[in-house]
């Protein structure tokens, strides 16, 4: 009988340990399941965690406002209290400010009750300071129990959680190796998760010491902007079609050698040879003839994220958004040798409003798959679009148009634009 008893006490405390520990941990912090661990934007995201810290969060504030950058600081309630000054200036600087929990426990040796009061005391101590509930949370180590998972809901909060670290809470990672770690994994949507206090002594020095080379190198070498972190009110549907299309579109853009021009720049390049008609410029010269290499203009479609979902300024945003982009591509091409011999610009589209008040001509597409080309443009607006399927494609026809320049009139038109803008 008393081994049929602690038989059963034993099954009941696995059962037990499996849903409030194991099942959580598992379905949120590794499947990313209930929670955020990229966003769905073409930057990037730099979040702080185990702030506020008197002697690095200054110092940090002092090198993101250098490089315009608006962070994520995921606060310990226990320090918010200690330092309610620093959280105020992370606020003031226009930075996003999240719950970290009251103190650094991992969510395992926390009991449920114990759990709820630790978590609603660090918000109410951001709420001090700043005089308003944060909305997302970060656990320390990212790790769950079912009660905050339902805490979580309750509350209406955000789970963000991270798909890049440089692991420096490591005191012997340096700021090179920390760069490094971070630059491996780096991509479109990328949420990179540091610290600003806490971790092994003197471990912060390190981060502090790398993050100005890092903001650098993230715009200067994968040519991806750094943004708050936002994310998008879509469907799931939506969400797995945005990552299936975006795999699909990194392969497509590897193989074809088509590249990113700065890490703001509305447009990619790429070389192909020409499959069209002769293209003659205005004296009746030819610019382009079959198989001659040509300049490939390539919408750069998930950057359409950054011009906002108010459809009254789309248009204008996104126009702005292309005249800004073209002096950068007049000095990529003017600087890059593998452009020398290029005559010819073209691009493929069924977004060509505007396309000849900016200097390009505008034909029919010439070649039978011209259908096709539209219902895939029609299905990338559908995914990258902030609007999605409320923007509609109808008035856009079925077959996208032949946008083309001559390298010739770019650079009369925007060459001495860039001088300025230099």
């Amino acid at each position: 009988m008393y081994e049929s008893i602690a038989l059963i006490i034993i099954v009941l405390f696995i059962i037990s340990f499996v849903i409030y520990l194991l099942v959580p941990e598992i379905v949120i912090k590794y499947l990313g399941l209930g929670s955020w661990k990229r966003q769905y934007s073409p930057g990037v995201s730099l979040t702080f965690d185990d702030g506020p810290d008197p002697i690095y969060t200054p110092l940090l504030l002092d090198i993101l406002k250098k490089n315009k950058v608006k962070a994520c600081f995921f606060l310990l309630g226990e320090k918010a209290k200690q330092y309610p000054y620093l959280v105020k200036c992370i606020h003031e600087d226009g930075h996003i400010i999240g719950s970290h929990g009251y103190s650094h426990k991992h969510a395992w040796f926390l009991s449920p009750w114990t759990t709820w009061r630790l978590w609603d005391k660090s918000i109410s101590e951001i709420n001090n300071s700043i005089g308003q509930d944060p909305q997302l949370i970060r656990p320390p180590w990212g790790s769950f129990n079912l009660s905050l998972f339902l805490w979580c809901l309750l509350r209406r909060k955000r789970i963000v959680s991270w798909n890049v670290t440089g692991e420096d809470w490591i005191y012997r990672n340096t700021p090179d190796k920390i760069i490094t770690k971070i630059s491996k994994k780096t991509a479109e949507g990328s949420i990179i998760l540091l610290h600003d206090s806490g971790g092994e002594h003197g471990a912060p020095g390190n981060t502090i010491a790398c993050v100005e080379q890092l903001c650098s190198h993230i715009r200067e070498v994968h040519k991806l902007p750094i943004i708050a972190l936002q994310f998008p009110t879509w469907s799931l549907f939506r969400r797995l079609s945005f990552r299936i299309w975006e795999k699909w579109e990194h392969i497509y853009a590897r193989l074809n050698n088509i590249k990113r021009i700065d890490d703001s720049n509305l447009f990619r390049l790429g070389l192909t040879h020409y499959q069209g008609p002769n293209l003659l410029n205005d004296k009746g010269e030819i610019l382009a003839t079959k198989g001659d290499i040509i300049g490939e203009i390539h919408l750069d479609s998930i950057r359409f994220q950054l011009i906002g979902n108010d459809i009254q300024k789309m248009g204008i945003r996104a126009l702005k958004q292309v005249k800004l982009s073209l002096p950068p591509l007049v000095k990529y091409i003017s600087e890059n040798p593998d452009y020398n011999q290029v005559k010819v610009y073209i691009g493929v589209t069924m977004l060509n409003k505007g396309a000849k008040g900016l200097g390009f001509n505008v034909e029919d597409y010439p070649l039978s798959n011209g259908y096709i080309i539209g219902l895939f443009q029609k299905v990338i607006m559908f995914i990258y679009h902030p609007l999605g399927s409320q923007r509609k494609t109808s008035t856009l026809g079925t077959k996208p148009k032949l946008v083309w320049i001559s390298k010739d009139k770019l650079i009369e038109k925007y060459f001495l634009q860039e001088n300025v803008l230099i």
